[in-house]
């Protein structure tokens, strides 16, 4: 399958000050699971209807990353993490536009990056999909603390996003997503986890690389980093 893809400059980088974001993109209204899985595995990732690979010039900061489900070993300050978040209930729904997950978007967005979302913009981000998009909400008591957004493909799942309350920090509840998340594929006979891009000077993107074993896409190939192969 021939796919169209088109060089859009998309402003200033949203990990690395002084940075200019280009990237290849395409559009569809719906995506077949294995083609999507076929370009997840290129190094692209979603927004919406749009899926883009980055092709900044002279910047190859964004590394693809992905983790070895079935072969995954958390670290103690992991498991503690685990631990401490047990009181949490998880419901999961189609994708889906929820005043409940909007607002923890708002506030995750405000307090992370000091910006402001519309709900038309939180639509065409994380609503809209050409996918099979799954919505989990997490929920302490009755109250959403947390919210993630996940694409289930052929042999994969893809982390599209995940919004915390700012006030549950102490939880550390991006890593508890992620180990959410390992447990999920591991549920589904998904052998990858996707989580996007690793970017070593940015702390909201480095975190990524401390769950173990990983794989960084580098040169068209998934390859362990030289420390974690025996």
């Amino acid at each position: 399958m021939e796919i169209p893809l088109f060089e859009a400059s998309n402003g200033n980088c949203p990990y690395l000050k002084g940075k200019e974001w280009l990237s290849y993109l395409t559009h569809a209204d719906r995506l077949d699971e294995y083609v999507y899985e076929a370009l997840i595995n290129r190094g692209f990732r979603r927004s919406g209807h749009i899926f883009y690979q980055n092709q900044c010039k002279g910047c190859e900061s964004c590394i693809p990353i992905r983790i070895l489900a079935n072969n995954f070993v958390p670290s103690k300050s992991q498991k503690k993490i685990w631990r401490r978040n047990q009181d949490l209930r998880l419901v999961a729904s189609a994708s889906h536009f929820d005043n409940e997950a909007f607002e923890i978007y708002e506030r995750f967005t405000k307090g992370r990056y000091n910006s402001s979302a519309t709900a038309e913009e939180f639509q065409q981000f994380l609503v809209k999909t050409a996918v099979d998009t799954q919505m989990v909400k997490y929920y302490e008591g009755d109250q959403l603390v947390a919210v993630s957004w996940l694409d289930i493909l052929y042999e994969s799942v893809s982390s599209v996003y995940f919004a915390f309350d700012p006030a549950q920090s102490r939880r550390s509840l991006g890593t508890f997503g992620v180990l959410k998340e390992i447990e999920l594929c591991q549920a589904l006979g998904k052998p990858y986890l996707h989580l996007g891009f690793w970017v070593d000077n940015c702390n909201a993107m480095s975190y990524k690389a401390k769950f173990y074993p990983h794989q960084f896409l580098i040169d068209d190939e998934w390859s362990r980093p030289i420390e974690q192969r025996p």
